[in-house]
């Protein structure tokens, strides 16, 4: 969260998103201080109408922009919350992006640093994500009103795109895929192949016979 440099910005996007389409959005703010205290500036100026006591998350949760975007400071378990979403925009990490797929839910991706990008690439030539967005496509360093349009309209392609029925019947097709496939078993494979097999000395050996008895 700390690549978030203006959550004012990030915010007013979210905002031109949701009065520009019928999107409901959850966001997760993981307890970064200086996104906190932005949503806590919009959420005084525009307060929920709703209760949110049966979600039982306290002072975690708050609703701004007519009810339709949930900020939460909390934690919740990506592998139940992702299957209940028609989509996921986040930006890149290999646990988020694996629990998406694994929930069969499109993406939409804006990396930052280092994997995030590879992921967001690959995402994309699996045909479960769009292409990447950059950085000022969802986070602008400016607070006008041309940026906040411009960075609004990207985002907003970018999930139309996410939601088309191609997509969503892709993202299906992976999970299933995913779910039954063994990882354990296969990284056992390419130990067996690939290091210890090879191996020369008598401790590959040893390794291979005790792995072939378990």
């Amino acid at each position: 969260m700390g690549f978030i440099r203006n959550p004012v910005a990030f915010l007013s996007v979210l905002e031109a998103v949701i009065k520009s389409t019928s999107y409901r959005f959850i966001l997760f703010s993981a307890g970064y201080e200086p996104l906190d205290a932005a949503i806590r500036l919009f959420f005084g100026t525009s307060p929920s109408s709703e209760n949110l006591s049966d979600l039982n998350c306290g002072k975690d949760c708050r609703l701004i922009f007519g009810d339709r975007l949930l900020c939460f400071s909390g934690t919740a378990p990506y592998i139940w919350l992702f299957p209940m979403c028609a989509a996921v925009v986040h930006h890149g990490g290999s646990g988020t992006t694996a629990a998406a797929l694994h929930a069969g839910v499109p993406q939409i991706l804006c990396p930052f640093i280092l994997d995030q990008f590879y992921w967001a690439e690959r995402l994309c030539w699996l045909g479960v994500a769009p292409e990447p967005l950059e950085r000022q496509n969802l986070v602008p360093d400016n607070n006008d009103a041309t940026s906040i349009k411009k960075a609004a309209d990207k985002l907003t392609k970018a999930i139309n795109l996410a939601l088309s029925p191609t997509m969503k019947e892709q993202a299906l097709k992976i999970a299933e895929s995913l779910s039954v496939e063994d990882g354990v078993a296969e990284a056992l494979r390419v130990l067996r192949e690939q290091v210890i097999n090879p191996a020369r000395d008598g401790r590959g050996a040893k390794c291979s016979e005790s792995l072939t008895k378990q």
